[in-house]
């Protein structure tokens, strides 16, 4: 499959969190799909180990840039063979496990996923029950050779950047809500802090307003202490 090329405009680029292996023998693949495939059509990666250092334990790491991103895709490539108990003679071969944790973080989340997979790997959860897309594990040309019709890839890309705006717009609504939300539970608190301290400072001839006291005429409580006769009045 030849590089895609695109001309999207800056906001439609979306964040994606690439799984993958970082291993060596896996970096061409990996590298072929982010930057010949993923990038023209929008999706800016970032994988723990890969392009994104961190001081934190992978899984922290893991999970704060997971809080960031508008969608995953995984790329599953053989990291270990196993034989099943009930028949020793079938071996499956399994992608690196953080793959299929890092897309169940993703489910968690609701963030949108799309996983490429090479045709000998088995996947495993919800990479299994999702849509997925078989690529070759070798590039000789130095392009991913997808093994499905280009508009299928096309369109499944499409469909998951998309969603992946969607999503982005969804978590800024959500963040702007919530940022409205402690702001007026700030306004309140505030409001009732000043409204204590102005009772603390009430005197005791509150509610006892009369015009030609001395006492009255400079008094920053006269116009509540006014109020205040008012209702105590209408309650005699």
């Amino acid at each position: 499959m030849e590089t895609i090329r695109s001309n999207k405009p800056q906001e439609d680029f979306v964040t994606a969190f690439l799984s993958c292996s970082v291993r060596p023998e896996d970096r061409p693949l990996v590298d072929g799909i982010a930057d010949k495939v993923l990038w023209p059509l929008g999706f800016r990666c970032l994988t723990v180990g890969r392009n994104i250092s961190l001081p934190d334990q992978p899984d922290d790491a893991m999970r704060d840039i997971m809080d960031k991103v508008d969608c995953l895709v995984g790329v599953a490539t053989v990291r270990l063979d196993a034989t099943e108990r009930t028949s020793p003679n079938r071996t499956l071969r399994f992608a690196s496990a953080y793959v299929l944790q890092e897309t169940a973080m993703a489910h968690q989340r609701r963030l949108p996923f799309l996983i490429f997979k090479t045709p000998e790997v088995t996947l495993q959860g919800v990479t299994a029950k999702n849509l997925y897309i078989e690529v070759a594990p070798t590039m000789p040309n130095g392009r991913p050779r997808f093994h499905a019709r280009k508009d299928l890839v096309l369109s499944s890309l499409e469909d998951l950047r998309k969603r992946a705006i969607e999503n982005r717009s969804a978590r800024r609504r959500d963040e702007l809500l919530a940022g409205l939300g402690k702001l007026s539970s700030l306004a309140v608190g505030t409001y009732a802090v000043g409204s204590f301290l102005d009772w603390l400072s009430r005197p005791n001839c509150f509610g006892s307003f009369y015009y030609r006291a001395v006492e009255c005429r400079d008094c920053k409580h006269k116009a509540a202490c006014k109020v205040e006769k008012t209702r105590l009045n209408s309650q005699t």
